[in-house]
C-alpha cells in the first residue's frame, strides 16, 4: 500500500515519508477546531498534512502546532498550553464512534451511508454504483 500511496502522491506534488512519530494527536484536533473558529481551518490542515506525511514532524509536540499555527497567520501558544476545545474533540470522536467510524480517513457520504481506511478505486466506484450515482 505504502509504494501505492508513494506514487500517486507523486502525481499530486505529495512527497510522502513514513518515517516520522506517531503520537496522540488530540492537540492537533484542537488546533483545526480552534483555526475553524479563525477561518484557517484548510490552511492549518494543509500545513499538519505536510509535516506528518512529507517533513516527518511531530504533530502531537506543542512546538510544532505552534509553529503551524504561525504559518497559518494563528498564534495559537495559550489556547495550545490550555485544555480548551479538549471536550469538543471527545464529543466528535464519541460521535464518530456512535456512526461506526474507528478509522482515518472516513468518509460519510450523504450523511447515510460510510467508508473506513484507505480504499481503491474499484471500491468507490462500487459505492457510487450501488448509491446509484453511476451506471451499473
Amino acid at each position: 500500500m505504502i509504494p501505492f500511496l508513494k506514487e500517486q502522491g507523486a502525481k499530486c506534488g505529495i512527497k510522502f515519508s513514513y518515517g516520522g512519530k506517531i503520537g496522540n494527536t488530540m492537540n492537533s484536533h484542537r488546533l483545526i477546531n480552534f483555526a475553524k473558529q479563525h477561518g484557517k481551518q484548510d490552511e492549518v490542515m494543509e500545513i499538519l498534512m505536510s509535516y506528518y506525511f512529507e517533513q516527518e514532524r511531530d504533530i502531537s509536540d506543542n512546538k510544532v502546532l505552534a509553529e503551524a499555527a504561525s504559518k497559518a497567520g494563528l498564534d495559537a501558544k495559550v489556547f495550545l498550553e490550555s485544555n480548551d476545545g479538549t471536550d469538543k474533540v471527545k464529543e466528535e470522536v464519541e460521535d464518530a464512534y456512535r456512526k461506526g467510524i474507528s478509522g482515518v480517513p472516513a468518509f460519510i457520504i450523504n450523511k447515510k451511508h460510510s467508508l473506513s481506511g484507505a480504499q481503491e478505486s474499484e471500491t468507490w466506484e462500487d459505492v457510487f454504483k450501488q448509491l446509484g450515482y453511476i451506471n451499473k
